[in-house]
């Protein structure tokens, strides 16, 4: 899949912020490869909104179960 500049930057900036925020950092199930990858299928999905991409990922992948 190819994405422009500004996606691609828009990306790691999400990655960035999720990995350093609390939510990741206190956590022990996922790896910062499985977030990363998680980012990468919405946007291969369409996702172009930062703020959905980490609605997602506090709702779904981070949820406890």
């Amino acid at each position: 899949m190819f994405y422009d500049a500004a996606t691609v930057q828009m990306l790691r900036d999400v990655l960035d912020d999720v990995l350093s925020s609390p939510t990741f950092t206190q956590q022990s199930r996922r790896t910062a490869v499985e977030v990363a990858e998680r980012v990468l299928k919405l946007a291969s999905q369409g996702e172009r909104r930062p703020e959905n991409i980490k609605r997602h990922l506090q709702n779904e992948f981070f949820r406890r179960h």
